[in-house]
């Protein structure tokens, strides 16, 4: 059963997609996002010139996406979220790939940047990190998602 009334406002919000745009409200907040990494792979080829010299030349390749990281504390918010990414990791194919954004926050909410994750699927749901030692208060809880393509949307 969902949790009833605002979710509480942090730094970085996870949308579904709906009609090719973010869902009017989030599913789920998170104080950390990391990775997405858009990589080039570069095809070498070598030419010569007319004394013989080899010369390398570069033209790009297939671009890749690193996964993308979401962390937030382990509360009662997260269970939705577990539940939803859980059943995507457990096989359910009919919703394995989706589309999600992820808006970069001001103080109030508000978004200012958009990452469209298209056709992402959930690759990891992190296990758990306490560490009393360093006198933390909670355990973090982290998705992973991997998609085919990131597009970014300055507001």
């Amino acid at each position: 059963m969902p949790i009833q009334g605002a979710i509480p406002k942090a730094q970085f919000s996870l949308y579904d997609v709906v009609a090719h745009k973010p869902a009017a409200k989030a599913f789920a907040e998170f104080q950390a996002l990391t990775g997405g990494e858009q990589t080039i792979s570069l095809v070498t080829y070598k030419t010569s010139d007319s004394l013989g010299n080899v010369i390398a030349h570069y033209m790009p390749g297939q671009t890749t996406f690193a996964p993308v990281k979401l962390l937030r504390p382990m509360d009662a918010y997260s269970k939705e979220i577990y539940v939803k990414m859980k059943a995507a990791i457990d096989g359910n194919l009919k919703d394995i790939r989706r589309d999600y954004s992820v808006s970069m926050n001001d103080s109030i909410g508000k978004p200012l940047v958009f990452w469209h994750l298209l056709n992402a699927l959930p690759s990891m749901l992190g296990g758990f990190s306490f560490n009393m030692t360093t006198e933390s208060n909670y355990t973090d809880f982290e998705v992973t998602l991997q998609a085919e393509e990131i597009v970014v949307e300055f507001l």
